[in-house]
């Protein structure tokens, strides 16, 4: 594991109100050992959101139940492209009940933080595990338990892979996954696959909230980014204060020093001028007492 890796794991294992101070520490370790590119690894690294920190959370307190909801997702691929309805409606049964679990001891973490999730939380849980079993990068994060962010479910395969039903009449495999995505309407809904409106509704709901939620992550990283440099512009204010102090303290040694030597410097004249008068007074007697 590199010490990158390492640190992201020690940083998305703490609380996020500790994150940034923690993250600038270890750049700082990074930076003195003059390591300037994994000190600049280390900053690049994004604070978690609130979700995103509990399903980190719940990825270490039970690395395997994330393990075995995640191997659902292969699972899943593969009975769409056999276009086993059967199969999927098996898997995705197994799937909710993984979710669920997944999202109510997450919340119970939460609680036990001092956290409590709220009911906006709690379904971007839900979405961000299930976006997991459809995209490799975000499983890879929730495995190691180094998500920033939330993330939203884009689908198992493309929409070419919905439009044929499976042999057994298990209906389109698309409209069979998102029935049981979390937050979909409880409400039995027909089986229309011609419904295009709605769907591109759904399309667009979805894309504008990944935007929102760009956005809000976007804002968050530049404040912690802000964070980081005023963090940097303070510490290098105190060396510049130290300096200064340094600087002044042997300017008052100089000038101390400066003092004596004309004070030392003066009497050294008058005992010049002395000794002179005193001379001028020898010769004088010699002279007079020549005369």
């Amino acid at each position: 594991m590199s010490e990158v890796e390492d640190a992201a794991r020690e940083l998305y294992a703490l609380a996020p109100e500790e994150f940034v101070a923690a993250r600038t520490r270890l750049v700082k370790q990074a930076r003195a050992a003059k390591d300037r590119a994994l000190a600049n690894e280390i900053g690049a690294l994004r604070k978690p959101t609130r979700t995103a920190w509990l399903v980190n959370a719940v990825a270490r307190d039970d690395p395997d139940a994330v393990a075995a909801l995640l191997d659902l997702g292969e699972q899943l691929r593969t009975a769409q492209q056999a276009k086993d309805g059967k199969a999927l409606r098996d898997l995705s049964a197994r799937r909710r009940k993984a979710i669920d679990a997944l999202v109510r001891r997450a919340g119970a973490l939460g609680e036990q933080a001092g956290h409590p999730p709220t009911e906006a939380t709690v379904n971007e849980l839900a979405q961000t595990l299930q976006a997991a079993l459809g995209d490799a990068e975000v499983a890879e994060q929730v495995r190691a338990g180094t998500l920033a962010g939330a993330a939203v479910y884009g689908g198992f395969g493309g929409p070419s892979e919905a439009t044929d039903a499976p042999a057994d009449g298990g209906g389109d495999l698309a409209a069979l996954l998102a029935a049981s995505m979390p937050g979909a309407a409880k409400a039995e809904q027909a089986d229309d696959a011609t419904d295009d409106a709605e769907e591109r509704s759904r399309r667009e709901a979805a894309q504008r909230r990944a935007a929102l939620e760009a956005a809000r992550e976007e804002a968050r990283q530049a404040l912690d980014d802000a964070q980081q440099a005023a963090d940097a512009a303070t510490e290098e204010a105190d060396r510049a204060a130290e300096e200064v102090d340094r600087l002044r303290g042997e300017l008052q040694r100089a000038e101390d020093a400066e003092r004596e030597a004309r004070t030392a410097a003066r009497t050294a004249r008058d005992e010049v001028r002395a000794r002179r008068a005193a001379a001028d007074e020898a010769e004088q007697a010699l002279r007079d007492a020549e005369g």
